[in-house]
């Protein structure tokens, strides 16, 4: 979804799934309007949604209570219960609304025919009447609105967090974008109102983000929705602020300094939920990326962006996945690259994968026949918007249900554009409980606590029916089997040789292309947050070369497994740092470089599968590798020793290629 210029003009656009190749759009909604103001429930006791509270029932007893009776609650849920000996109520509800003719019953312990009875008394719950839909937050199965249930317990584990007060308060999020409907009514309180920008004005670019189209107003929704006003849903920080860029859209030239000056200002998190369909590698903004790491290694800025949506790819008969590694953003080691899970704990059929990866959270799938979407914010009214009288979609919440009448909120947002801003939501809870937290320290505290999913989806999955089974992918092509003899197209899981991590093996890192360090825990990543004060060091690094090269790369032979082997050099690092991320600069000549593969091992014998053979490079047909590659799976390992690069070429035939050079850059501490 980025396409590069050779004028520094990009066309970036919105990551989300439900518009796969989405055209930028001029603006169609007016920001103006006023939002409704909450409609709040107030009775003799105050609570809120899903979140646990405590009171003491004596007060209601016109008579002395306190000892020799013992109590029982009369007109309330399960849900709430009361201390038979002190009268203490304490429980939680799990919908909002007026809860009225609750009361105490006491009965004496000397003469249980003696009955008193409380004054009835109400509790006002004030909540979120969608959030029992919201997968992302509490995964009970639900359908959200899709034909199809998802499993319980894949979510990101958020409600212990909320019930604790921790909201994500005095956190500022950027939401780099198409624009936010800032005056929605679920987003109006939470807007940083003087700290909007416009790119299709001039600089300094002040001026209201009005949208182009939902996804903006939709990301927005998922990190700073307001909680407890009894609309729509809430988002994982909903007591963060949020100021919307209008950036992604008609008259937004998106040049060199205007992509720098989205990457700046006095924003604790910048939100980034969108990705590309280019592959290659674009050496022309490298002073983005110098500027992101000014500001993740000097400052406190944590850059979150989406892996990408463009996994599996068809054309002319091929099938094939594109890499999260290969827009030249997503190298960067200061970026978070966030993939997608879908509600029964498998990545989402779209999510790139990539050992760039850092976490996954919920995307979900299409919200109709594949599973379960995203609930968030969407553009009002039914004019406009995912949600509206021209949905076509068979999600029957989309338009006139009665949750959605003014068509406000939509089912079926997706993509790692919502994964994207539910990472950005959970950093802003770790920043409210610890202020001092930069992003390498965010990183691995994410690294240790996110959870292992899909324990064993290597295994037969790149078989005969990977393409196949897959939406939408048909042909004799996408039938065949990915891996070659001697050689895997992707690993599972693999715990590395680190000695401080969680893994079993003497404390190792467990990695994947898939997931990267796994599912993001809200809970335990706060719960780390709290307490920690091990900040990582100085980030340093060490850079080698191999030179000039000319290595030929031989072609795989059906007939053989002995080709698989491909061709093999090595580098050595002399540093002793601990590992946080490697970076591989490698250019190979091919007539064909979509055929080639790229793994590294590291001196404690840990492999990354860097590119996998046969990938989306073959669409492009280019005839040249000049690309950095970025691989996570090392993280805490030594450096020190031998690194082992391999290239394989994924096809028989007439096209063979040359290593021309490599260079290798560990960056740790």
């Amino acid at each position: 979804m980025l396409k590069l210029l050779i004028l520094l003009t990009l066309f970036l656009i919105s990551c989300g799934e439900s518009t796969a190749v989405k055209e930028s759009k001029s603006a169609i909604s007016d920001n103006s309007a006023e939002p409704k103001s909450a409609q709040l429930f107030d009775g003799d006791i105050s609570a809120k949604q899903n979140v646990e509270f405590s009171f003491s029932g004596l007060s209601y007893f016109e008579a002395d209570v306190s000892s020799g009776y013992t109590f029982e609650i009369k007109k309330t849920p399960s849900t709430l219960a009361i201390d038979e000996n002190t009268a203490e109520v304490s429980g939680y509800y799990e919908a909002s609304g007026l809860f009225e003719g609750i009361y105490i019953q006491a009965t004496s312990i000397a003469d249980n025919s003696i009955i008193l009875n409380s004054n009835e008394f109400s509790i006002a719950v004030n909540g979120d009447p969608l959030l029992t839909q919201a997968w992302h937050i509490n995964n009970t199965g639900q359908r959200t609105y899709s034909s199809v249930r998802g499993t319980a317990g894949y979510d990101v584990n958020l409600l212990e967090v909320l019930n604790e007060g921790i909201t994500g308060k005095g956190v500022k999020i950027a939401i780099s974008d198409s624009g936010v409907e800032v005056n929605h009514d679920d987003l109006f309180d939470n807007q940083l109102k003087d700290e909007h920008r416009n790119y299709s004005i001039g600089s300094p670019y002040e001026g209201a983000p009005t949208p182009v189209d939902f996804h903006g107003t939709s990301v927005a929704g998922l990190t700073s929705a307001v909680a407890y006003n009894n609309f729509g849903s809430m988002g994982i920080a909903p007591g963060s602020k949020f100021a919307g860029f209008l950036f992604l859209a008609d008259g937004v030239n998106q040049t060199a300094q205007q992509i720098i000056h989205q990457a700046q200002g006095d924003f604790d998190i910048f939100n980034y939920s969108y990705g590309d369909f280019i592959t290659e590698d674009d050496r022309s903004l490298s002073s983005y990326l110098d500027q992101l790491s000014y500001q993740t290694l000097t400052e406190d800025k944590v850059y979150v962006k989406a892996a990408g949506n463009e996994y599996f790819k068809q054309s002319g008969g091929i099938c094939a996945s594109h890499n999260a590694n290969f827009p030249y953003e997503n190298e960067s080691p200061h970026m978070i690259i966030v993939g997608a899970l879908n509600a029964d704990g498998h990545k989402s059929s779209y999510s790139n994968a990539g050992s760039n990866l850092w976490v996954t959270a919920p995307g979900g799938e299409d919200g109709e026949t594949l599973g379960p979407s995203i609930l968030t914010t969407d553009l009002r009214t039914c004019f406009k918007g995912l949600s509206s009288a021209s949905s076509r979609s068979t999600n029957h919440f989309e338009y006139n249900h009665s949750l959605n009448l003014q068509c406000d909120y939509t089912a079926l947002m997706n993509g790692t554009s919502a994964s994207t801003p539910i990472v950005s939501g959970v950093i802003a809870l770790m920043r409210e409980v610890n202020s001092n937290l930069k992003m390498r320290d965010i990183k691995h505290i994410l690294a240790l606590t996110s959870v292992q999913v899909d324990p064993s989806f290597n295994l037969n999955y790149f078989g005969n029916d990977h393409w196949s089974s897959l939406p939408g992918l048909q042909g004799d092509y996408c039938d065949k089997d990915l891996n070659l003899d001697g050689h895997e197209y992707e690993q599972g899981w693999v715990e590395n040789k680190a000695t401080t991590g969680p893994g079993s093996d003497n404390g190792g890192f467990v990695f994947s292309n898939f997931y990267g360090f796994g599912l993001i825990d809200a809970k335990a990543a706060v719960d780390m947050a709290k307490t920690y004060t091990d900040y990582l060091p100085t980030q340093q690094s060490q850079t080698v070369s191999s030179g000039t090269l000319s290595l030929s790369i031989p072609n795989h032979s059906s007939n053989s497994n002995v080709n698989a082997g491909g061709r093999v050099d090595t580098l050595d690092i002399t540093a002793g740092l601990f590992v946080e991320s490697v970076q591989v600069d490698i250019q190979i000549t091919h007539e064909m470089s979509g055929e080639m593969g790229v793994e590294l091992t590291s001196p404690s014998g840990t492999k990354s599968i860097l590119m996998n053979i046969n990938n989306s490079f073959l669409f492009s047909e280019d005839q040249n590798l000049n690309i950095v590659l970025t691989s996570n799976a090392f993280y805490g390992e030594p450096s020190q020793g031998t690194w082992i690069l391999k290239v394989i070429d994924g096809q028989t035939g007439e096209y063979s290629g040359t290593l021309t050079s490599w260079k290798l850059k560990v960056l740790g501490h």
